[in-house]
């Protein structure tokens, strides 16, 4: 059997309906999380392609953690983490309902001056991780597909991380001036971008857009999160695995 393809979010709304749709599904519980493993095919289908779920909770050590044991334990060929974000280019050009596929992903909050370059990952040598061509394409097109007939843009460019959930015009307006490149901001894709690095792992990124970063966010958020996230995973998704 081939190895499987990991796909990860950080709450369960985000992952859509894939593990319900998974065939010849087993469980396996590791450090507070469960792993599904299954297939989007029944067994009659001899190509079918092995997946693991998993939600892997909110924050970069969560992120970290759950990418790990996808590739060491689970031997994962590849991971796909999607979710949501919030919207921080300046031109707002990326608005609530649009959708990004990261081309690179970096730490915003990785400050470890002077020892090493501020935002540079300390011993690597590297600030931006780029994503998969090939996986990222394929969520690209998946993203388009998902939202054809919406007023939804799809976007790819940079998305920043960082263990804190930015909902203030201050906060928003600092990281644009740091990170003029960045189209989102989110808590968990660079710390799977560092792991995936790290193991010579394909990794790919879509966060749709929730909020704008600003002093809304904490409104906006929880209310997509219920309302949106869910269908717009489970489009992607089945875009996605078409």
């Amino acid at each position: 059997m081939n190895a499987p393809l990991a796909v990860m979010a950080a709450l369960e709304q985000e992952i859509g309906d894939l593990v319900a749709r998974l065939h010849d599904t087993t469980t396996t519980h590791i450090a507070k999380r469960a792993y599904v493993h299954g297939f989007l095919t029944p067994a009659s289908d001899a190509e079918r392609q092995a997946l693991i779920v998993c939600v892997a909770r909110v924050g970069k050590v969560a992120a970290a953690s759950t990418a790990t044991t996808l590739i060491q334990h689970f031997g994962a060929r590849a991971i796909v983490f999607i979710g949501l974000a919030g919207g921080l280019d300046a031109a707002q050009a990326v608005r609530v309902g649009d959708m990004v596929v990261a081309t690179a992903v970096a730490q915003h909050d990785l400050d470890s001056s002077p020892l090493f370059p501020k935002n540079q990952i300390p011993l690597l040598g590297v600030t931006q991780l780029a994503t998969d061509t090939a996986l990222s394409a394929r969520l690209v097109s998946a993203a388009r597909d998902s939202t054809a007939g919406t007023a939804a843009r799809v976007h790819e460019g940079l998305i920043i991380s960082g263990d804190q959930f930015i909902h203030s015009a201050i906060a928003q307006t600092a990281l644009q001036a740091a990170w003029p490149a960045a189209l989102g901001v989110e808590m968990e894709g660079a710390a799977v971008g560092q792991v995936c690095f790290e193991h010579g792992v394909p990794f790919a990124i879509a966060r749709t857009i929730s909020d704008r970063a600003d002093d809304q966010a904490h409104v906006d958020f929880p209310s997509f999160l219920t309302q949106v996230a869910a269908p717009r995973a489970t489009a992607l998704l089945k875009a996605f695995f078409r």
